[in-house]
């Protein structure tokens, strides 16, 4: 047996949920991390003995084995039971530098506080936007693998370069490599996410597991904005341009992940044309949409907070789903329970136009901006602006997001909304002049 690969009978993977009680016996000193909690360790004829049941049913099994040492990480906000276990040793991919001046200081105890300390405020982020988790432990561990992350029931795996530091990963590849940094810092929150998306809430079929992927995708970006301090935007334009160009790029045969198809097709997006299709749409877009139903829900200025809207829907997702797989049109209708006066464009309460758009459609606009600034009365400021939507049809319809820079950093005035192959003009005055006023300025609008 392989890591990852079936190891116990199960007729449909996500499909079904089971309760299980584990009990797994292993030379020591080496430790099993399982799903679930541990109910005893015992020795048995020269073995350690580990016992673990899961307290809920749950859809799959996995552990953990090495010998590991435990860092307790308690979270005095959420009061989840947070757990790190982490190897003292290099993993074996990595023994070649073990003497070398950069990895030879590698401190083990000091990094997994660094992916605790991430994990923990993943968590606190996830449990603002989206609910309570399904369960109350949470256990994050070291596995040697370089560049792969995965998440099961109260069990997370992360890469041994989620435990080097930055100066540690350029002396290591002897170049800073922006796509990995970038995989790195969205590699914890991701996968902690799907405590929340593929856990808590499954998925109906191939053609829904967006919902899983593409929402801890977008999770990933709310860690960035919310979680990293008060410098956050570079890293967080940085996130969603990765995105925005993991589902634009065109491969040597001038196929992008969005040409293949529309995001709801799924797996059946890669072909030997288009083999990153499907990690390109169903991640990336998927989180894209995601972030578009956020910005369509932001409240205007003067709210006590402008995402209230969205959090109420997004719990109401996830609890409308613990006890069932959720599909594209049960997210659908859970939207629509939640849609505002300016998303119901065709005054029927539905958001048929925005899902054909981005999840049943392909197409992606372009946008061009100009404005001028000129003085009004009272030191007030007048704008003239003119927004140009193209390479859409005729009915493509979208709300984009104005904002206005007073040397403060970027402020949300509202959104401008355009359909199809049109420019639109609008002129407002302010109480001040701004030095800047921008489009889509946070990367809330998907475009080329």
């Amino acid at each position: 047996m392989s890591a990852r690969e079936s190891w116990y009978p199960n007729l449909n993977g996500f499909g079904e949920k089971s309760l299980y009680d584990l009990t797994f016996k292993v030379p020591p000193p080496n430790v099993v991390i399982s799903i679930g909690k541990l109910e005893g360790q015992t020795s048995e004829a020269g073995y350690a003995v580990f016992h673990w049941v899961t307290p809920a049913p749950v859809a799959i099994a996995g552990f953990n084995y090495g010998r590991y040492k435990k860092m307790d990480y308690p979270d005095d906000i959420t009061h989840y039971e947070i757990s790190g276990y982490y190897l003292t040793e290099l993993p074996s991919s990595l023994k070649p530098y073990q003497n070398s001046a950069f990895l030879s200081n590698m401190a083990p105890a000091a990094m997994t506080k660094f992916a605790l300390d991430q994990a923990r405020a993943q968590m606190q982020v996830c449990t603002q936007f989206f609910g309570r988790a399904p369960y109350n432990n949470v256990y994050i561990t070291e596995q040697p693998n370089f560049s792969f992350g995965q998440s099961w029931p109260n069990l997370v795996y992360l890469p041994i370069s989620a435990y080097i530091d930055s100066t540690q990963r350029w002396l290591l590849f002897g170049h800073i490599d922006t796509n990995f940094t970038g995989f790195v810092q969205e590699v914890t929150p991701h996968e902690v996410a799907h405590q929340w998306f593929g856990h808590g809430v499954g998925w109906a079929s191939y053609h829904d597991q967006w919902l899983s992927e593409g929402f801890a995708e977008f999770a990933a970006g709310l860690f960035l904005q919310k979680a990293v301090g008060e410098k956050w935007q570079k890293d967080y334009l940085d996130f969603w341009e990765r995105q925005r160009v993991r589902i634009l790029k065109k491969n040597n045969y001038g196929v992008s992940p969005n040409d293949a198809g529309p995001l709801w097709m799924g797996l059946r997006l890669d072909s030997p044309n288009s083999e990153q299709a499907y990690q390109g749409v169903t991640y990336s877009k998927g989180a894209y949409i995601l972030l578009m139903l956020r910005s369509l829900m932001y409240d205007e200025p003067g709210a006590t907070n402008r995402d209230q809207g969205f959090i109420d829907m997004m719990h109401d997702f996830i609890e409308s789903h613990r006890d069932s797989p959720a599909s594209t049109e049960s997210f659908k209708a859970i939207a629509e329970k939640h849609i505002t006066k300016q998303m119901d464009l065709q005054k029927n309460g539905r958001l048929d136009w925005f899902f054909n758009e981005w999840v049943y459609g392909t197409e992606i606009p372009r946008y061009g901006f100009k404005y001028t600034l000129q003085p009004d009365e009272g030191g007030k400021t007048k704008v003239h602006v003119e927004l140009t939507q193209s390479e859409v049809d005729e009915n493509f319809a979208m709300f984009v997001p104005i904002f206005a820079d007073y040397g403060n950093g970027m402020v949300r005035l509202g959104q401008l909304g355009i359909v199809g192959n049109a420019t639109r003009v609008v002129d407002f005055t302010l109480e001040h002049k701004p030095k800047k006023v921008a489009l889509n300025a946070y990367k809330d609008v998907l475009e080329r």
